[in-house]
Parts: C-alpha cells; structure tokens; sequence
C-alpha cells in the first residue's frame, strides 16, 4: 500500500533477470506511478546481478534504480534531508461525556440513529422526521418543508439506492403521497422523510478499521461519483484542520470544491470540519464500530450537510473479506 503521507516511495527488490519472461515488478511499479504523485525510488540488493534491460526501462520511465544497499540508502537519505518535515498532527481533546454516552449504546446494543451520532460529533445534517402511515408522511413534509425526500427506514435496508429505496424533489402532498405509498408497499411502513438539502458537490466521509493499523479515516468523491472514479483518500486519526485539507485535496475532485471556471467554490471550512469530526468519532468510538459511511455530505458554499449516514458496530462486522 502507498503511504502518500511520506515524501518518497521507496520500493526495494531484486530486480534480476528472469528468464521466463516475467515482467511482474516493472510493471508494478508502473502501477505504483499511477497512484501517487510522490517520487518513486527502486532499491536493488544485488547491484551485481541487475537486469540492466529492466533498469533502463524503469528510468525511461522516471524512476531512478539504485544498485546496492548501502549506496542507494545513502543516497535516499540524502533526498529526504531536503524534504519537507514530518509535522505532528495535533488533535482535539477526547470528549470524554460525549464518548461514554454513545459508547454504553454500542456496548448494549442499541439501534443507532447514525445521523444523530455523527450530528452530536459537529456534522450538519438534513432535518428529517420517521413516520409509518402516509397521513404522517404529509404531516411531516408539510412541517420540513417542500421540497422533501422520502427514505426507506426498513432495518434489513443499509443501501437504498440499490433498491430504489428513495424518492426526490418532491413539491407537493400527492407526489408524497405516492412516493410513501411505493415505499409502503415494496419495503415496508417505516419512511423517513426529510427535507431535500441544497444541491452542491457530493462527497462521502467515512471510517474503516484496517486488521492491523485500526480505524483510518476515508474520503472520497460522493454519491455514484464513488464508483466512477474509484478514487479514496485515506489517513490515521487524529486529523487536524490542516491535515484534513491536505486529505481532500489529493481529490480529483479538489478544483471543483475550490470553484472551478464559473462555479463558486464550496464552503471549505464546513468540508474540513466534518472531516475533523469524523476522526474525533474514530478516536472516541472506533474500537467498537466497524465502519461509518456518509454519503453523501453535500458541500455549498453556504456549508457542507449530510443527508445519509451508516453505521456498522464490530459486532456486525462481516468476516475479513468483506470488511
């Protein structure tokens, strides 16, 4: 795994002859510079027995090939002399009331109303209202607000898009009406009805906990732009305000949130905070939850609001594979 946190990769290996023709290393490392924007750096052990045909192909390509051990760690070392230095990330105090509090609800077992969790942690999210007939579903657009969403809230549903599980712009009773009348009929009589957010840049937040390392704190381009552009930005909590810039702007979709030809920019103070509270959650809570998904958190440049959010306790974790 590339760690874009430090200044240079560094990838060791015997990059001797093979005669069967395997390429399998060349060509991991041309992955490799696909990925990262860091200098890449292949260290070989064995400066005697160097596939030169091989090393010559990789500088082609920009990377330098260093033969031998002892010269080409001198020689790392040296570039990393003049990098720029490792800055301590500072963050904020544990909530030490806030941390209990949800913590006892975990350990019961407890349902977990994810957006209220990660509202308690500082993110805005849409005002929304839980019914189960479809005059409470009226009653509770018309208090919100047109326009209105209406969610599936059944417990077996976690993605409701791939089951058509939610309903957009809805202007008025009657199209209320038959949006929850679907919902009813498919998925069951539990609706969450919520106040359509401004549209803007959808992004997602979220926490995953890697076997080894614990909960690392992820972001990503929101929305169905999470499969299209399959792009992620990972980190290890805490995460301050500078850290949680330096982690959205490794986006593809970074010039976007700053504005880009005649669109405004985003609220990027909002975006910043929402990530700094996720990390706050995977200090406090993360060794009793598997994962968090917001998505999306759709960032304006009057703020940033999540309208969906998921929780997965550890206990409901699936096995490795899947996490």
């Amino acid at each position: 795994m590339l760690d874009d946190s430090v200044g240079v990769v560094a990838v060791a290996l015997d990059l001797v002859q093979e005669y069967d023709g395997d390429m399998s290393y060349p060509m991991a490392i041309e992955t490799a510079l696909g990925r990262t924007d860091k200098p890449i750096v292949v260290l070989t052990n064995l400066s005697s027995a160097v596939d030169q045909a091989q090393a010559d192909h990789l500088r082609d390509l920009g990377v330098p090939v260093l033969e031998g051990t002892r010269s080409g760690l001198r020689a790392i070392g040296q570039l990393l002399a003049d990098a720029e230095p490792w800055r301590e990330r500072s963050g904020r105090p544990v909530d030490q009331a806030r941390q209990r509090r949800w913590s006892q609800a975990l350990a019961d077992g407890e349902e977990i109303d994810a957006l209220a969790l990660i509202a308690d942690y500082g993110i805005e999210v849409a005002a929304e209202r839980l019914v189960g007939s479809v005059d409470d579903a009226v009653a509770a657009a018309a208090e919100l607000g047109y326009p209105v969403v209406l969610k599936t809230a059944a417990d077996d549903v976690r993605h409701k898009v791939d089951v058509d599980g939610v309903h957009l712009d809805l202007t008025d009773a009657d199209a209320v009406r038959e949006a929850y009348e679907d919902l009813a009929g498919r998925l069951g009589k539990q609706v969450t009805v919520q106040r359509q957010a401004t549209s803007g840049i959808e992004l997602a937040l979220g926490i995953v906990r890697d076997p080894l390392l614990g909960p690392l704190v992820v972001v990503a381009a929101g929305g169905t732009l999470v499969e299209l552009l399959g792009q992620r930005a990972v980190a290890l909590p805490p995460i301050d305000i500078l850290a949680a810039a330096e982690l959205i702007d490794r986006l593809a979709i970074s010039p976007l949130l700053h504005g880009f030809r005649n669109r405004p920019g985003v609220d990027l103070g909002a975006v910043h905070q929402a990530v700094t509270a996720m990390s706050d959650l995977a200090r406090e809570l993360g060794d009793q939850i598997a994962a968090v998904d917001v998505n999306p958190l759709i960032a304006t440049p009057n703020g940033a609001v999540a309208v969906d959010a998921l929780i997965l306790p550890r206990s409901e974790a699936p096995g490795p594979r899947g996490a």
